[in-house]
């Protein structure tokens, strides 16, 4: 049986090749939580869980590991940024980063 990697190490390659490469990007944190005592809400839910641009270019994208899907939250943020020129892509490894930039 062949290992499978997870999705934060599926995510640790891209990120790592962006900053070889020396595109422009960032991980992008969505989430809720407790600061003290009050509760938090960051980022915009359904976001990608990294941007880059290149060549003015906007990419998103959502990290999975293979099997996984979409939240509802996820395709519709997906489908509103490629309706508007952007290039939103579910990535379920390294080598798909390499097709779309």
């Amino acid at each position: 049986m062949a290992y499978e990697l997870k999705e934060k190490e599926i995510q640790k390659q891209i990120l790592e090749y962006l900053q070889l490469k020396r595109i422009f990007h960032f991980r992008n944190n969505v989430g809720a939580g407790m600061m003290g005592k009050r509760f938090v809400r960051f980022g915009i839910p359904g976001a990608p869980d990294i941007f880059a641009l290149k060549n003015g270019m906007l990419y998103g994208i959502e990290v999975k590991r293979p099997g996984s899907k979409q939240s509802p939250l996820q395709k519709e943020f997906g489908d509103k940024m490629n309706a508007n020129g952007g290039v939103y892509r579910v990535i379920f490894s390294l080598d798909q980063v390499l097709e779309i930039l």
